[in-house]
């Protein structure tokens, strides 16, 4: 299964007095690093939890056998607009934060399905933990940058506040 996101909402997933609050910047001499430090922490704990923070459209490809399908990216609307190779699937979608794609029975082969997920389209529609995993994690960034001796990865507390949103594998 491969997909790709594209952008719906175009703001940013964070509140940037919020982020220099939480980082402890007085001023606004860093606002475009930190800002891009935030950006970066959002895409990292979206690819993290397989999540779409704010709305976006994904395209997967997946191989049809007439089956439910786990999609890779939620939250989806149960009532979303689902396209298979480009035709409407009605009633197709359990929606949810690990949304389920049921396809018909004679569907077979490799499908191109288009759907929508995310929280919303700004910052205040992203959950409260969320938010605040991406502010420590920017915080992290900006409090590190230029450390060559930092470990790599999520901050303690991103990490943690990121494993309540990750589906569990079989």
């Amino acid at each position: 299964m491969t997909y790709t996101r594209t952008p719906i909402s175009l703001a940013d997933p964070f509140d940037l007095d919020e982020v220099k609050h939480h980082a402890r910047v007085d001023g606004d001499h860093d606002d475009m690093a930190l800002a891009r430090m935030a950006r970066a922490a959002a895409r990292e704990i979206e690819a993290h939890c397989e999540l779409a923070l704010l709305r976006q459209l994904i395209t997967v490809t997946v191989q049809a056998e007439g089956e439910a399908i786990p999609l890779p990216c939620g939250p989806a609307v149960s009532n979303a607009a689902v396209t298979v190779d480009g035709l409407a699937l009605v009633n197709g979608l359990t929606g949810g934060r690990y949304p389920v794609l049921h396809l018909p029975d004679d569907m077979r082969g490799a499908v191109v399905v288009t759907y929508e997920a995310g929280f919303g389209d700004d910052a205040a529609s992203i959950p409260d933990d969320l938010q605040l995993a991406i502010m420590d994690q920017a915080t992290r960034s900006y409090d590190l940058r230029g450390s060559e001796d930092a470990a790599q990865g999520l901050s303690l507390a991103a990490s943690r506040i990121a494993a309540r949103h990750r589906r569990v594998r079989a």
